[in-house]
């Protein structure tokens, strides 16, 4: 867990409500999750090409306009293509990919649990691809040749 420190706010009424309504529905305390809006507030001021999504797995960076996860973009440049390869076969501006590298650079931690959770998620499909085209197993009661009439 990361060092914290306190800092008192002080908040318009409705701000105070809105923030308290989404955590109920949320499930988060009001703290934690004003820090958190905070926290994503100065990384969009910090990277705007950038924008976070809430997914099944949670708060997600994407490039902006985009479909592209900064984790895929990460992976995927230098990794398999070069950066000006990669926005030429997205049709991308060479800049966004360079901000959506910078992010990535800048929160390594989120783009490593990313990336286990990706990879968790392929192997749950390669499994279900696995079980799917594995024989049926064979029921006794339905051997060639013979066949077991209803009761």
């Amino acid at each position: 867990m990361s060092e914290t420190a306190v800092m008192t706010l002080r908040l318009p009424k409705a701000v105070k409500r809105d923030v308290e309504r989404l955590a109920a529905r949320t499930g988060h305390k009001p703290a934690q999750l004003g820090a958190r809006l905070i926290e994503e507030g100065l990384r969009r001021r910090d990277f705007p090409q950038i924008e976070l999504r809430e997914t099944a797995a949670g708060r997600v960076a994407y490039l902006a306009g985009t479909r592209f996860t900064v984790c895929w973009i990460a992976g995927m440049v230098p990794g398999q293509l070069a950066l000006e390869a990669f926005a030429q076969e997205y049709d991308l501006i060479p800049d966004r990919v360079r901000a959506a590298l910078a992010y990535a650079q800048t929160f390594p931690d989120e783009m490593r649990s990313e990336r286990e959770h990706a990879e968790g998620n392929w192997r749950w499909i390669d499994a279900l691809n696995s079980a799917a085209h594995r024989p049926p197993a064979v029921d006794p009661g339905k051997r060639k040749g013979k066949r077991m009439l209803p009761a």
